[in-house]
């Protein structure tokens, strides 16, 4: 420890300045598959349950390289906190290369994994529309790697804003493209236009409408990163340093996720109307995890700063979970009490909004937990530690989460709740252990990356 610790309402004021932006952008990018469904949701079930497996699968797909990403969390904040402009440039450089490289393997994988659907008991129509969406978002997914490369850099500067204005951009567009290429000549005559042959795409075009908008997303942070190039270059930094930081997050990000894709394949085979329920229910909750993942955004920096000054990260990351904890007990709270009313937003169907409505009450329960393992494993990779968080994730999602869910969802009357029941519990134990884990390695000095 040294004399220029922050005080706690100083490290609040610093992490709450860093955090809004994030969890703003973040939001917008999750808004962006909230309109998919709201669209989705008012041409049929099938369209909807199409596009969410699709998404569940190629987002799943795409988690090993979205933690190389994240990979710049520690060597930007580090190196900015060490007054090293140039090696976090670097480090930049080498994390752009290192996604666009993994980018095409993964996608491949993604597509062969919706190849599958139909022997998994996947209903032909829906796993059709799966495979439509799947693809027409491939595109898009390296654009949003690139994307996060660009976010996390900006972020380690305290520029937080043009990832919101990223956002907002990204949105707009995917608003206007998706209903046009979704609803089709439906749309332009709802507008009071005369129709001008446009068809309706469905799954599809929700899935083209998506890479549009990452292009425009992925523009704009990219612009705002040039300012920012240091005069003086660094060395480059190892690839081998990247995939050490990157592989075990990614990997980690894969266990978690691929479990939800796992989860939507499972309730796929109670039929459109429970994987209708199932994406709105998950969207919602995805939409408010993202505040979360706004804290886990800050807690890593202000965790890296820390380490990069020379002194105990511990009061950052407390911080951070203290506020991740607080801002998912009221999103739980909320989805407690509006839990109907916020599934109507996405659809009029009386079974999906009963089905949906359940969902989101057993949503509110996990919340908090959701909240506390997101900000923990940001706080994590800001110090630089993140083999634990992956075999956390590993032993609570797949030796309890995935068993409970299977025995609940298949072998009780719960069905799909029992499902979501299972998931819950794995996510109530990875919270503690990695709460515990970020407890035990500030006791002492903890090295730079």
């Amino acid at each position: 420890m040294t004399g220029r610790d922050p005080t706690v309402r100083q490290e609040l004021a610093a992490l709450l300045h860093l955090s809004w932006p994030i969890t703003i952008a973040q939001l917008g990018v999750m808004a962006m598959g909230l309109v998919d469904t709201a669209v989705l949701g008012r041409v049929s079930a099938t369209e909807l349950a199409g596009s969410a497996i699709g998404r569940s699968i190629t987002f799943a797909a795409i988690t090993p390289a979205m933690g190389i990403a994240f990979a710049l969390e520690p060597l930007a904040s580090q190196a900015v906190g060490a007054g090293e402009p140039g090696r976090a440039w670097a480090s930049l450089r080498a994390v752009l290369r290192a996604v666009t490289v993994a980018w095409a393997p993964l996608m491949v994988l993604s597509l062969l994994g919706l190849m599958l659907l139909e022997p998994c008991g996947v209903e032909a129509d829906v796993a059709s529309r799966a495979r439509a969406y799947g693809m027409a978002q491939t595109p898009g997914m390296l654009f949003t790697l690139l994307f996060l490369a660009h976010k996390t850099y900006l972020q380690a500067h305290g520029r937080t804003r043009p990832a919101v204005v990223a956002a907002v951009a990204a949105n707009a567009v995917n608003l206007v493209v998706c209903n046009l290429l979704v609803r089709g000549d439906d749309f332009v005559t709802s507008l009071g236009l005369h129709p001008v042959g446009l068809p309706r795409l469905g799954a599809l075009g929700a899935g083209i409408a998506f890479s549009i908008a990452a292009v425009v997303m992925e523009a704009v942070v990219a612009l705002a990163t040039f300012p920012l190039r240091p005069k003086e270059a660094a060395d480059p930094v190892p690839m081998r340093l990247v995939a050490r930081l990157g592989m075990p997050a990614g990997l980690q990000f894969f266990a978690e996720v691929g479990l939800f894709a796992v989860a939507a394949v499972l309730v796929g085979r109670f039929g459109a109307i429970a994987l209708s329920a199932h994406q709105v229910a998950i969207g919602l909750s995805s939409f408010t995890f993202m505040g979360a993942v706004g804290v886990s955004g800050g807690a890593a920096v202000r965790v890296g700063y820390a380490i990069g000054e020379g002194r105990s990260p511990r009061r950052a990351g407390l911080v951070g979970l203290a506020c991740g904890a607080g801002f998912m007990a009221a999103c739980g709270v909320g989805f407690a009490v509006f839990s109907q009313g916020l599934v109507r937003i996405f659809t009029a169907d009386a079974d999906v909004v009963a089905l949906g409505a359940s969902l989101v009450l057993i949503a509110a329960v996990f919340q908090l937990f959701d909240g506390l393992q997101a900000v923990a494993g940001g706080a994590l990779r800001g110090a630089g530690d993140v083999r634990f968080s992956f075999v956390a994730t590993v032993v609570a999602h797949w030796g309890v989460g995935f068993p409970a869910a299977i025995v609940l969802g298949f072998y009780t009357s719960l069905g799909v709740r029992g499902i979501w029941w299972g998931l819950a519990s794995g996510l109530i134990g990875v919270s503690g252990l990695l709460v515990a884990r970020f407890l035990r390695v500030t006791r002492g000095t903890i090295a730079r990356v």
